[in-house]
């Protein structure tokens, strides 16, 4: 792994925040799929970033994060000055602040501008957990310029047209995880707060800025969520008060909304957020099945049981059936759910759903026969005497097996007479 230096002369961030970092050189890929490519960035920085970057980067070649970074921030600087949006020196200062940001791993434009995709609406994601000072305390005067910073920048982006802006923040449970604060705590809510309040007033105070300069569209609010009297970080609370106040006093807005939360994308990776927005971070552990594979074909009930009112299917068949609301199972021999013993709605049910009928009985063995002769005397059937069932009398009903006509003649004449061999 390679160290070089931004110190080329002639490249576009000579003589800027990038002259004189150090960077690392390591081969990144976008996801698991891609062919990983050469990726530049500073050497404090994890991997995780340098994939990041790949994905943010178009093309396939090598990228630098300088290199890409001064792509987007001049293209800003340069687009700033034709339409008056800002002056010279405004666009300069804009381009530096910029940088910082970047490199402070504070806040960054959306993958579209990296990407330079002006069909896709722009936005700025700054991240909560690198405005904590030293001493363990959020920076809320930083944070404040730095959503100043954002909203200056996305209004070059949209060329002044837009009237809503979207400026967010990212990682608020890294934020309270290095505060010490549950995230599910009242006093997490309470910071979260205090933290919108002051992303709105100070979006706010930029848009009034921008208003007296090129102009009101929207009336200043008057009327807003109040914040916490206070909050776990000292001084946060006050500020967002005071981030309000500030904006309500102006003259009008340039835009009617700013502070927007928006789906992450690769730049969040980037600055270093483990979550976007107001998400929660993963647990250290997660659910996972523990069952065997399979176990949905070996289920605890015995196939062979047959449910209350199906046979085969191991639940009940229909939801307002009186057995599935709370009645006692029946073994499958007995008829389950006939009118009027089991069922308490005799003639209402579902035909064929709820009304079951008893399972099929095994067949009979056949009658033994008897033979008789003439005489009454028992005797062979090859001698041709008739035989008939003993459980039958005499003069019995034709058998399933005759001609049709002779059953019609046997039914007429009340009796029926078996043809001997003689």
């Amino acid at each position: 792994m390679a160290r070089i230096t931004a110190r080329v002369p002639g490249t576009p961030w000579a003589n800027t925040s990038w002259s004189g970092l150090a960077l690392r050189r390591l081969r990144a890929a976008a996801d698991p799929d891609s062919a990983p490519r050469p990726v530049a960035l500073p050497a404090s920085w994890e991997d995780a970033a340098a994939e990041a970057l790949a994905a943010l980067a178009p093309g396939t070649g090598p990228v630098s994060l300088p290199a890409l970074a001064e792509e987007w921030i001049g293209r800003l600087a340069a687009r700033a000055v034709p339409p008056k949006l800002l002056d010279a020196a405004e666009a300069e200062a804009l381009a530096r602040e910029l940088r910082a940001l970047l490199l402070a791993r504070r806040g960054a434009p959306g993958a579209s501008l990296w990407r330079n995709d002006t069909r896709a609406e722009p936005r700025f994601v700054l991240n909560l957990p690198a405005f904590l000072d030293e001493a363990g305390g959020f920076d809320h005067a930083a944070y404040a310029a730095a959503v100043g910073t954002a909203v200056r920048a996305l209004e070059v982006a949209t060329g002044g047209k837009a009237t809503r802006l979207r400026v967010g923040f990212a990682d608020l449970a890294g934020l309270l995880a290095a505060l010490g604060l549950a995230y599910d705590s009242a006093a997490a809510r309470e910071v979260g707060t205090c933290l919108s309040a002051l992303t709105r007033g100070a979006a706010e105070q930029a848009s009034a800025a921008l208003a007296e300069h090129l102009g009101a569209r929207e009336p200043a609010a008057l009327l807003w969520p109040a914040p916490p009297a206070g909050c776990a970080v000292p001084g946060l609370a006050a500020a967002a008060r005071r981030a309000l106040d500030a904006a309500g006093a102006t003259q009008g807005l340039r835009h009617a909304g700013c502070f927007a939360l928006t789906v992450p994308d690769a730049v969040e990776a980037l600055l270093g957020a483990e979550t976007g927005g107001l998400a929660p971070a993963q647990g250290a552990t997660r659910r996972r099945m523990t069952r065997p594979a399979g176990w949905w074909s070996s289920p605890p009930w015995p196939r062979a049981a047959p449910s209350p009112c199906r046979g085969s299917a191991p639940w009940p068949c229909w939801p307002r059936c009186p057995i599935r609301r709370g009645r006692r199972w029946t073994p499958p021999s007995a008829p389950i759910c006939t009118p009027p013993a089991r069922c308490r709605r005799p003639g209402r049910c579902r035909p064929g759903r709820c009304r079951r009928r008893a399972p099929p009985s095994p067949l009979a063995p056949p009658p033994a026969l008897a033979c008789t002769g003439r005489s009454g005397a028992s005797s062979s059937a090859a001698t041709g005497s008739r035989c008939a069932p003993r459980s039958r009398p005499r003069a019995g009903w034709p058998r399933s097996g005759s001609p049709p006509a002779a059953r019609r003649a046997a039914a007429s004449a009340g009796c029926w007479k078996a043809s001997s061999r003689r």
